[in-house]
């Protein structure tokens, strides 16, 4: 990893481009010797995983670069401090709820299901080692109510992401590039046609 950066969620589409050109030039780098692309697929908003993956997908087809996508589960899954434990990887959605895939930590975790939406008094009660998302230490809980299970609010997702793709020594496949992972119906409709 030779540099990182992040910017508050909710941000950073408009930015995107503009930060990894300033990325490579803290590394005096340009975008034409990138090695390889790697994206998280989601879940996540639906305009950030959007932009996101449409400009890694127009990187990859400039330039020929590989490029290869995890999701966002996967990557929290990856911070886990220690193996052999079931870990509840979980991103905040709307109205208390939450995106959550369970996994098995490894060397490269292991799924232990299908993602799914819970309430928060549910991820409160599952019974998993620990739960890894961000946002999760805001939640406030009834007096009488608390996790379960313990709570790591999870560094940049970059290193992980990146460890994780070289333990899987998988092939590189674009194809996740343009197959986001949403969990969720949009809350905007079409609307309606005058009759």
């Amino acid at each position: 990893m030779l540099a990182e950066r992040q910017s508050p969620s909710g941000r950073s589409s408009p930015g995107l481009v503009p930060m990894i050109d300033a990325l490579l030039s803290d590394v005096d780098s340009e975008v034409g010797e990138l090695g390889g692309i790697l994206a998280l697929r989601g879940p996540g908003s639906f305009t950030g995983l959007r932009v996101g993956l449409a400009t890694c997908l127009g990187l990859h087809q400039a330039l020929g670069v590989p490029a290869t996508t995890l999701t966002t589960f996967e990557a929290l899954a990856a911070v886990s401090p220690e193996a052999n434990l079931t870990v509840m990887a979980a991103v905040e959605s709307i109205r208390q709820t939450w995106l959550v895939q369970a996994f098995r930590t490894d060397v490269v975790p292991e799924s232990l299901g299908d993602p799914r939406i819970i309430s928060t008094d549910e991820l409160a009660a599952e019974r998993v080692d620990l739960i890894i998302g961000f946002g999760l230490g805001d939640i406030s809980m009834p007096a009488n109510q608390a996790f379960r299970a313990a709570i790591l609010e999870p560094p940049p997702l970059a290193s992980h992401a990146l460890i994780l793709q070289e333990r899987r020594q998988g092939e590189w496949d674009s194809s996740g590039l343009v197959r986001p992972l949403y969990l969720q119906a949009l809350s905007a409709a079409q609307p309606a046609t005058a009759a």
